[in-house]
């Protein structure tokens, strides 16, 4: 069963977005609670439910790192790790623009929004004890074992990523200079609490109305700069793509000096979400309330 769950997991969350995440072969670390993965690429059209006219020319997750507490899995919460996240964007090019594929993003992306409503409705359901009535993916026969519990592994995932540089380079505005522009980021953090903004494992029951989800979220140094004139960086291999996007790289092999257009600024949330999957219709009742302490901006 934990293999079954952890292999939904990657699939579901990040199968959409990484190229060859052979989740066929998670090691036999599974039995100490850790599966880990190295030097994955994104996929050229994981981003594409943002923007369709945008595609990743190369990307690369350098380490995922999944950690499951195999003997308190209904009292310590999941920690997923992503470090090393290094991506090159860039217009995709008119020959290359494919109207069915465009049509599928836009599909998918409403898809995806139907499945959230289902799966707020599929854990009342649950909670009301009518399993018979549920809905349930034919392609995940073990999420019987109860999607309620599921939920909950995923409403208190502690996420952690580290070293992310996402850049993007315009060579088709004008083909005879490369522009750019970009942001990076030390780390990013966001762990589930109470209402009392301590950090801790929740079981929430929404059939005893408990529909709000807290959430804590921590951003370290993250800046935005541009790059005019730029050197092109979509034709490097992943490794050499790691080492000149790392966030400890400061420096530009442009031969201009990188413009940042906001230094490094650090910055913690709190987030309390409503999670009632029908439409809120009253003004006085807010889908997410966020308090944003932001450090001294900086703009160049």
């Amino acid at each position: 069963m934990l293999e079954g769950l952890a292999t939904w997991f990657l699939n579901n969350y990040l199968g959409k977005y990484l190229e060859n995440l052979d989740t066929d072969q998670l090691s036999i670390s599974l039995l100490q609670g850790a599966v880990e993965l190295e030097n994955v690429p994104l996929r050229k059209d994981a981003l594409r439910f943002i923007e369709p006219s945008i595609e990743v020319r190369t990307g690369v997750v350098g380490h995922i790192k999944l950690t499951i507490p195999v003997s308190r899995m209904r009292s310590e919460p999941w920690t997923l790790l992503l470090e090393k996240v290094s991506i090159v964007l860039g217009p995709q090019k008119f020959n290359q623009y494919d109207e069915e594929a465009d049509d599928l993003v836009r599909l998918e992306t409403k898809l995806a929004a139907l499945d959230g409503i289902e799966g707020d409705w599929r854990a009342a359901q649950d909670g009301e004890g009518s399993s018979s009535s549920g809905y349930y993916p034919v392609t995940s026969s073990w999420l019987s074992y109860g999607t309620s519990f599921i939920g909950t592994i995923v409403e208190n995932l502690q996420l952690d990523i580290r070293d992310v540089h996402v850049r993007y380079e315009d060579d088709v505005t004008n083909p005879q200079q490369i522009s750019a522009m970009g942001f990076t980021l030390e780390s990013l953090a966001a762990q589930t609490c109470d209402e009392f903004w301590s950090p801790k494992f929740v079981h929430r029951d929404p059939t005893l109305g408990q529909l709000d989800s807290f959430k804590i979220v921590s951003m370290t140094n993250m800046a935005a700069y541009l790059d005019c004139p730029a050197e092109r960086y979509s034709d490097l291999s992943p490794s050499e793509l790691a080492t000149v996007l790392s966030v400890s790289n400061t420096t530009s092999t442009s031969h201009t000096p990188r413009q940042y257009i906001l230094s490094p600024v650090s910055a913690t949330a709190t987030i309390k979400r409503h999670c009632l999957g029908k439409p809120l219709n009253s003004k006085k009742q807010p889908r997410v309330v966020a308090d944003l302490q932001l450090d001294t901006l900086q703009l160049g």
